[in-house]
């Protein structure tokens, strides 16, 4: 089972927070009269408090709302720690050299801060496990993950090895397959070309959906059937491009979606509820088969920053997706031994 964690002392210590060096032409000011001005959505008054508070040091002490600033001062903001959702810490390292890290991500577990997660996420909890803050990274983001889906994820460690990594992505040069639970019985293999666009449809927001040309923009998905049960089957996918909820989406538009995925699966009305704030049903539950999409990053082929040769990376599949096969009749293991 996947350890859950909540942030901890030692993650207390490292919160959200902000640092501004004071500009050349600054006339000398008043510490809590420039905050005011400069980041204007507290007040003066609340900006002494927070002060007093200890929570701003200027370079690297504390400080007094009258305290004068010069150019060249360095002002830290260490806001009070906010409580997040718990997430899963069971995050499996699968290489490490000087140019990259590659990971194998749990699902439930955001790949970098957004929202109201900021310290449970993987980049943070990486960057913590190595003495470093989002000011002073060893590990840069090269691509993206849901945070639901589980799987391969891939960090730069220098600017150029990011640039030289994320490139590939952005230019279609990564091959990136993925294993995938479906309800329904689809084709041995199939593919589907679909423009994706708004889902002007649906009452999520920044739902994502199958939109006729010129809208949208160009997407193309292949899948592999590797394993079928009485009514959900194991595919490959393999996206050719790297649209936001694309194999979600695509499996949706071809009638076969996604386990478990809340906003493109069964029923819509799933993520609305827990957007509202409400808890699931038992009924919400079963039908739903797993509390996450079964959506897992399988495999990932790219060229090194080091010498632009070829290395693959791969994660086998999760627990939870193996457990649901073997309840449901899927075996996957047959001819699929590389899944392992």
């Amino acid at each position: 089972m996947s350890e859950r964690t909540e942030a901890g002392p030692e993650l207390q210590q490292w919160v959200r927070h902000g640092s501004h060096r004071i500009p050349e032409g600054v006339e000398e000011a008043r510490l809590d009269r420039y905050l005011a001005m400069r980041f204007p959505y507290r007040s003066r008054a609340q900006w002494a408090r927070i002060i007093r508070d200890g929570r701003i040091l200027v370079d690297g002490r504390g400080a007094r709302p009258g305290q004068r600033l010069r150019a060249g001062n360095r002002i830290e903001y260490h806001p009070e720690p906010i409580p997040e959702p718990e997430v899963s810490a069971d995050i499996r390292l699968l290489h490490e050299d000087d140019w990259l890290m590659a990971v194998d991500k749990p699902a439930d577990l955001p790949l970098h801060p957004s929202g109201k997660y900021f310290r449970n996420t993987l980049l943070s909890q990486l960057l913590l496990a190595r003495g470093e803050t989002l000011d002073t990274p060893g590990l840069r983001v090269v691509h993206r993950l849901d945070r639901e889906t589980s799987g391969v994820v891939v960090f730069g460690k220098t600017v150029s090895a990011t640039r030289f990594l994320a490139g590939q992505f952005e230019h279609r040069r990564a091959s990136k397959s993925y294993l995938v639970l479906v309800h329904g019985a689809p084709p041995e293999r199939f593919f589907v070309d679909a423009r994706l666009g708004p889902k002007r449809d649906s009452r999520i927001r920044k739902a994502v959906g199958v939109v006729p040309a010129p809208e949208g923009v160009s997407a193309q998905t292949e899948f592999v059937r590797l394993a079928v049960g009485a009514d959900l089957a194991l595919l490959e996918a393999r996206p050719r491009t790297g649209r936001m909820h694309q194999i979600r989406v695509h499996l949706q538009h071809a009638g076969y979606p996604v386990v478990g995925d809340k906003m493109y699966g069964l029923d819509e009305t799933f993520f609305l509820k827990m957007a509202a704030g409400e808890s699931l049903s038992p009924e919400d539950e079963a039908r739903l088969l797993l509390p996450r999409q079964a959506l897992h990053a399988w495999k990932l082929t790219l060229l090194h920053p080091r010498d632009r040769g070829p290395i693959t990376f791969t994660a086998p599949l999760p627990a939870d997706m193996i457990e649901l096969c073997a309840a449901r009749g899927i075996d996957w293991s047959d001819g699929n031994a590389g899944l392992r």
